[in-house]
Order: C-alpha cells, then sequence, then structure tokens
C-alpha cells in the first residue's frame, strides 16, 4: 500500500484543467478551484467533480441543486489565483462573472462553462463527487487550457496537428 504522500506526489504528475466550481446561496455567490473534473457520459450529457469535505463550499454544494463548472483560459491564471487565496466570500468579487440559466454563477469569457443541475453525489473517503446534468453550456473561440501541474499553473502547446496528417 502507498501512504498519502507517495499518492500526492505521483498525482503532481497528472495535468489538468483548472476550473471555477460556482454555486449559489441565497443571492451570494461562493465557488473553489477543482482540478478533479471529467465527462461521465454524453447522453445524458453529465460531468463530474470531486469536493474536499473540508471545502468552504461542500456543505452549500450538498444542499444546492444547481452549480457552474468554468474551465479557465491560459490568460485567466489571476482568476485561479484569487480564487486560491482569497476568502470565500470575496473570491467572485475579484473578476468578472455572470449567472447562468440555472441561476449558478459563471466567470465571464472562460474557456468553456458548464451550467448543471445536480444529478446525483457520491461519498468517497475524504471527498464527495457531485455529478451534474449539462443543461447548457457557453464554449469560448480561445483554445488555451490553463492547467494545473507538479504544484503550478501551466499551459499547453500543441506538438502535432493530428488533423492535418
Amino acid at each position: 500500500m502507498i501512504t498519502e504522500t507517495e499518492f500526492k506526489s505521483g498525482m503532481r504528475n497528472f495535468a489538468a484543467a483548472v476550473n471555477v466550481m460556482g454555486v449559489m446561496q441565497e443571492e451570494t455567490a461562493s465557488g473553489m478551484l477543482a482540478t478533479a473534473m471529467c465527462s461521465v457520459c454524453a447522453q445524458p450529457p453529465i460531468v463530474l467533480v470531486c469536493n474536499n469535505k473540508s471545502a468552504s463550499i461542500h456543505d452549500i454544494l450538498r444542499s444546492t441543486e444547481n452549480f457552474c463548472i468554468s474551465v479557465l483560459k491560459a490568460d485567466q491564471m489571476a482568476i485561479a489565483r484569487k480564487f486560491m487565496e482569497s476568502d470565500k466570500a470575496e473570491r467572485f468579487s475579484q473578476c468578472e462573472w455572470e449567472t447562468v440559466s440555472t441561476g449558478a454563477p459563471a466567470i465571464q469569457g472562460a474557456l468553456l462553462n458548464f451550467d448543471c443541475v445536480l444529478h446525483s453525489q457520491f461519498e468517497a473517503g475524504t471527498h464527495t463527487t457531485f455529478f451534474g446534468r449539462v443543461v447548457d453550456l457557453r464554449p469560448s473561440t480561445t483554445r488555451q487550457p490553463l492547467l494545473y501541474h507538479n504544484a503550478d499553473f501551466a499551459t499547453m502547446e500543441p506538438v502535432f496537428d493530428s488533423l492535418s496528417a
């Protein structure tokens, strides 16, 4: 069996998109950074995001019916840093955002916004996995995501255009 430290060290080699998970509670936008996000299925369209039970918005997520996942662009690193460093009540005041069709807050100009209705949730160890049925999405024309790798932010460079080969 590996240790927690060994596992975390190994996971640092995994590059992941930087996402802001936003929820609305009593007309106040709250959010957090999340790198554990992925698609589940296309019919119906469902995504998942994992959230530590000790995170500031965990209990809000458990009780809300809607959330939005904003996938950040490479030039939105300052927003990501604000969400890492700021108190949860101040995070959305540090950036441009709007409510989407479900009423959840979305980062304006993000690479993509997934507007979700809570489908289900599953607890596993220290985390809860939230499954969201995507009811709307807003793609950007930009294709440069902000990544998190080896405990730092990064961008990606295409190495081969498989469509033109």
